[in-house]
């Protein structure tokens, strides 16, 4: 019924009070039931009377009559357990008697001559070498990509220069100081590009590649191709064609292969130098800078120990020492 017509009529909500617990509660004049919200007991409405019924307990096992107890089951009776079989020992037989072998015929020294010789035992042939999942070390000069696994490289922090050892055969490694992430990638460059390589891994320019007016930092760096630009390696920088270096060059160990032509137009910095072909540039060698006997220098050194083979050339400065 619409509470409009309700409201016409002049009726509203009333009040009830539980005949148990005396709670007082509102409820619809409409309402035929309702709960006590004191006692949880059921109303009935009927006019104005209010009957109460009390509420069933939750348990519904709280009024079943109680159950006769059952007898208890009787024990499975024990088998005894079967008698252990006790072992018997052979008696030992004696063995029969050994009967003497029937004496062999020796042949007549006629017939000597015509029985074939005695066979003697063949050697047993020899067993093919152990094949092993890798095969032997590759030259130092060998692209990066033939390097055998399994080894340990030095990762040096482009952020913070931190240095520790970690594998070879990981793509990546993270500084221990400022936690940057150290790439261990080996490149190899087949064709044109001018892409920064930044890694920890070894590069390798192919013949047909070149790399032009970007910087290489990477562990070992082979040039076979082209290059023009800057290098910082933590290993060894080997250059074996003509090449025109612009950027600035540091690395632990510079190789100029023979019959290469390279012009630096920047201060080598290194701490190992062998020169085998024709090179323009000053270098500053730490350590010892080896000159072979087709090597041509032209340039300002200066080095720890200078070694100069018969029939290599220089011209330029020399300054020994620190």
């Amino acid at each position: 019924m619409p509470f409009g017509f309700l409201k016409e009529r002049g009726k509203g909500p009333r009040k009830i009070s539980c005949p148990l617990c005396n709670h007082r509660q509102t409820e619809s004049p409409l309402a035929v039931s309702s709960l006590c919200k004191g006692c949880g007991a059921y109303l009935k409405l009927d006019g104005g009377k209010v009957t109460a019924k009390e509420a069933e307990s939750e348990n519904p096992f709280a009024n079943r009559p109680p159950q006769p107890e059952l007898p208890p089951k009787p024990e499975p009776e024990k088998k005894p357990a079967p008698a252990k079989k006790q072992k018997v020992t052979p008696t030992a037989v004696p063995p029969p008697p050994l009967q003497a072998a029937p004496a062999r015929k020796t042949p007549d020294s006629s017939d000597s001559s015509n029985q074939p010789p005695p066979p003697t035992s063949a050697e047993p042939p020899e067993s093919p070498a152990p094949t092993t999942r890798f095969s032997a070390a590759p030259p130092e000069d060998a692209p990066a990509s033939s390097k055998k696994p399994g080894e340990e490289r030095l990762a040096t922090c482009f952020e913070c220069g931190d240095s520790h050892m970690a594998n070879a055969r990981a793509n990546s490694t993270q500084c221990r100081s400022c936690g940057r992430l150290i790439s261990l990638e080996n490149h190899e460059i087949k064709m044109a590009t001018s892409s920064r390589i930044q890694t920890r891994g070894d590069v390798f320019i192919h013949k047909k590649g070149s790399v032009t007016g970007s910087i290489i930092q990477c562990h070992n760096l082979t040039v076979e191709g082209s290059f023009g630009g800057g290098v910082e390696c933590s290993g060894t920088l080997t250059l074996r064609r003509h090449a025109s270096v612009t950027g600035k060059i540091t690395c632990d160990k510079l190789l100029i292969e023979r019959r290469a032509k390279v012009e630096f137009l920047e201060t080598i910095e290194t701490n190992e130098c062998q020169i085998d072909g024709n090179v323009t540039a000053d270098i500053y060698c730490r350590g010892l800078l080896a000159l072979q006997k087709r090597a041509t220098l032209h340039g300002d050194i200066k080095v720890g120990r200078l070694a100069v083979a018969e029939g290599a050339k220089h011209s330029g400065k020399i300054q020994m020492g620190g």
